[in-house]
């Protein structure tokens, strides 16, 4: 198996959505080349996040940390990001929301991507991603 090349990794932005305590989260990725052996993709994608036990409400969320456990333990992130076909998982274990700046909230995310459960031919790793949500 290959390492993955985590600084291809750059997020764009983010979009929350959904209701007080069942709450997803979509982070926006840069478009990236991606290669295994002689295969070659642009990966397009996002990092979705579904069933965030947060409030919606971004005024609530400033300055909040909050920890998840990992799946399959009760209260994880249901989170993935789409590549080579498939939908591969990522925990999210820890999010941590910065101050409100005109429209946006800095977040910042300890993940890890459990990429050998579909076989994409990378390793699993952990990695933070931190970009803003739109308000």
């Amino acid at each position: 198996m290959e390492k993955f090349p985590k600084n291809k990794i750059n997020p764009i932005s983010g979009i929350l959505s959904g209701i007080d305590g069942d709450v997803s989260l979509e982070i926006k990725l840069s478009p990236f080349e991606l290669e295994f052996e002689e295969y070659s993709e642009t990966v397009d994608s996002s990092i979705r996040l579904d069933g965030v036990s947060i409030p919606l409400n971004p005024k609530l969320l400033e300055g909040k940390k909050y920890r998840f456990p990992i799946n399959p333990e009760n209260g994880y992130i249901d989170g993935s990001v789409y590549f080579f076909g498939t939908h591969n998982p990522v925990d999210v274990t820890e999010i941590i929301f910065g101050s409100i700046d005109g429209r946006k909230l800095p977040v910042n995310l300890k993940t890890n991507w459990a990429l050998e459960f579909e076989n994409t031919g990378f390793e699993n790793f952990s990695t933070q991603v931190a970009t803003n949500i739109e308000l």
